[in-house]
């Protein structure tokens, strides 16, 4: 066409995207480290399968329509990034051809059938999208002109190419090829044209223009297309659609092995992390690099707070508006937060320490001045959190948000002391009783009375060790549980012991509130227990011991293999050590516990368990698996009282009831306790029982 001109759009163009993504790499890498350079071969599968192959936007059967239109968008583009190239070449060589693409090849002619049929299937699926944000408009999204902005760039890279190749078509096949323009004709495939339906309906719109006419229009259309896809280049890190350029590399770089990164054990004897404000996020700049990638990766499409108990209950947490506003203030603070690395390298251990000083002091005047808390996160808002992962279960660029939110509840507690006033009671509760309920430790095992359960103090051979927890211990409704599940081990003839009143709480609780200091204590002494009676394996009816003690505890030095009561029974099932009737009268249904499914991928052996009480009459909820609803009491919430919105437990209670089941099975004393509550506010606990798995297991055991 014009190798002058394609020289110059391409060096300014691609020039200025070049500077714009450097300063974004930039500002990455003067955020805080994070490891995430492993097993390639899993991350590559998650590459393929998450990221390309779209599987939470098409695998989400509420959504399936909206998904399968994104993702034929995105496919699209990434089938058209082959053109793409074709046509830059085509501004210095006419008939610029990729290898294995030309005329004489096979998948030359391959390529020009799926692109020409994909670019017909992107423009319809444009227009469904525009559609959908101006007439059907869901709930969820956040409709701006920035959308509308995009999907009209799209539309008109579709339309512009479309338009470029039917001029080509009728000044080859209509007017005699006056330019002498290159096309595909090779004996054995025919002429290019045969593959390309939808440029044979482009050309028959345009079929009426003069020869000289098309010419104008296939040169005009070709540049139109070339800047407004450098345009549109360069738009994306702007905005919300920086995603299409950091999605792929945010998927690959997940999490592996646990659904987000783990909290991170804070070092409480380095003096220097009080004095800088380190322990915990206090600062924009105490982000890693990866926390920060996620914001750039956030899509605003609102998926996270449709499924937010939260939002859900008209809380103040927005995950949308939560995610943007931090990636406002990483923006504002981009500059000082690329001088603080710089100034950074100086801090060596072997350097003078009254320049060290300097440093520290030039450092610490580059802090925001914003409060991250309160000027840029509302108080509220982050105390809102439940941890129960719909958010991350559902978004489709995998942003880990739980991470984030614990690490900034550390920052407020540990640092500002800043922390709901209502969770003193439970905290004290931990520090002198082991427990949040305050209740004497001297009377932790006062439920096994009469039970004949042995402590590992009594048998320390035993094979299991049954890690009862604090509500299994002291809540009166909770101990029928803990009875039912020693009445079940016992009946299959497994060797358990107790820890008695040598267990104390794991410290979740003050963990999910920020009090790692608390959290670190309880966590120490009880794996000092656990190693000096040589614990291996651990049962548990408490999805957040389960938790803590098979992920959490091996930050410090506590590795054991801990399995859930529900798998365990359904172990003993499958082995024939206790056997069930169906004696089990009306519909029941199942309530996932966040702890246990999202956070442990625990969902088909409570549900293998309950089919077979049920002799058939099993319900789903409408709501359930990966996209539970939370009963309300995770991060802490069991301790807090819930002041703004609807309660949680009575959005989850209310779906229960629609649902018409006469039974409810959980596996988590604070679901069994939140649900039981609201079933009580809606006067149906007469109607509906709330049972764990093990006293339904046990209630009807043959």
């Amino acid at each position: 066409m014009n190798p002058l001109l394609m020289t110059l759009v391409l060096l300014v163009g691609l020039g200025i995207f070049a500077r714009t993504i450097y300063q974004r790499t930039r500002l990455l890498m003067a955020l805080e480290p994070a490891d995430r350079a492993n097993h390639v071969k899993e991350r590559l599968k998650n590459l393929v399968v998450l990221a390309i192959g779209q599987k939470r936007l098409v695998g989400r059967k509420k959504e399936r329509a909206s998904g399968i239109m994104h993702a034929l968008i995105f496919w699209g583009f990434l089938i058209l990034l082959i053109r793409s190239l074709t046509l830059y070449g085509h501004g210095f060589v006419s008939g610029f051809q990729l290898p294995f693409f030309g005329q004489e090849y096979f998948t030359g002619y391959a390529y020009i059938a799926i692109k020409d049929i994909m670019e017909g299937v992107v423009l319809v699926m444009v227009l469904y999208a525009i559609y959908r944000r101006a007439v059907v408009k869901p709930e969820r999204m956040h409709n701006n002109w920035e959308a509308y902005f995009v999907l009209g760039l799209i539309g008109i890279l579709m339309v512009s190419d479309l338009l470029f190749d039917g001029a080509r078509h009728n000044l080859i096949l209509q007017h005699g090829n006056p330019d002498q323009l290159h096309f595909f004709n090779n004996p054995q495939y025919g002429s290019e044209f045969i593959w390309t339906p939808v440029t044979k309906g482009a050309a028959g719109l345009i079929s009426g223009l003069g020869a000289t006419t098309t010419g104008y229009l296939l040169v005009g259309m070709f540049w139109l297309h070339i800047v407004t896809q450098l345009a549109f280049l360069n738009f994306l890190p702007l905005g919300k659609h920086f995603h299409v350029i950091t999605a792929l590399p945010n998927v690959f770089l997940k999490k592996l092995g646990y659904p987000h990164e783990k909290t991170k054990l804070l070092d409480l004897e380095d003096e220097s992390a009080w004095e800088d404000e380190s322990l915990g996020i206090n600062h924009v700049h105490q982000l890693t690099w990866k926390q920060g990638l996620d914001l750039y990766t956030c899509t605003e499409c609102g998926r996270c707070k449709e499924v937010c108990p939260t939002y859900v209950t008209d809380k103040p947490l927005n995950l949308h508006d939560f995610n943007d506003k931090l990636k406002a203030e990483l923006y504002a603070q981009g500059n000082n937060i690329i001088q603080r690395d710089r100034l950074s390298a100086g801090l060596t251990q072997d350097g003078d320490s009254e320049e060290i000083e300097k440093i520290k002091a030039q450092m610490a005047e580059l802090n925001s001045r914003n409060q991250l808390i309160e000027d840029v996160i509302g108080y509220d808002t982050l105390w809102a959190c439940t941890t129960c992962r719909a958010c991350e279960e559902v978004c489709p660029v995998t942003i880990e948000q739980v991470p984030r939110i614990i690490a900034m509840r550390q920052g407020q507690t540990l640092m500002a002391g800043s922390y709901p006033q209502e969770l003193n009671t439970a905290l004290k509760g931990l520090e002198r009783n082991g427990n949040p309920w305050g209740i004497g430790y001297d009377k932790r095992a006062d439920w096994a009375k009469g039970l004949e359960v042995p402590t590992m103090a009594e048998k320390p051979e035993a094979d299991y060790l049954l890690w009862v927890g604090c509500a299994g211990s002291f809540d009166d409704r909770t101990k029928k549980v803990t009875a039912s599940l020693v009445k079940i081990l016992q009946q299959a003839g497994v060797s358990f012991a107790i820890l008695g009143v040598e267990e104390k709480c794991t410290g979740d609780f003050a963990r999910k509130v920020g009090n790692e200091m608390l959290y670190q204590m309880m966590a120490m002494e009880n794996i000092e227990t656990l190693n000096g009676y040589g614990v291996k394996k651990i049962i548990t009816a408490c999805p957040h011991c389960l938790n803590t003690l098979k992920h959490e505890y091996p930050q410090m030095g506590g590795h054991f293999e801990v399995i859930h009561h529900a798998r365990f029974i359904d172990q003993l099932i499958r082995e024939g050590r206790i056997t069930l009737n169906t004696s089990l009268k009306g519909a029941l249904t199942y309530h996932d516990p966040c702890y246990l499914g999202r956070y442990n991928a625990v969902y088909d052996e409570p549900r293998s368990i309950l089919q077979s009480l049920a002799n058939e009459d099993f319900q789903e909820l409408e709501r359930h698996g990966t996209e539970s609803f939370c009963c309300g009491a995770g991060g802490g919430r069991m301790w807090m009282e819930e002041t703004i919105g609807k309660r949680i437990n009575l959005e989850r209670s209310e779906e229960i009831v629609r649902g018409g089941a006469d039974t409810v099975a959980v596996g988590c004393p604070f679901c069994l306790t939140m649900i039981e509550d609201g079933m009580k506010e809606l006067e149906k606990e007469e109607d509906i029982r709330t049972q764990d798995i093990a006293e339904l297991v046990a209630g009807n055991m043959a």
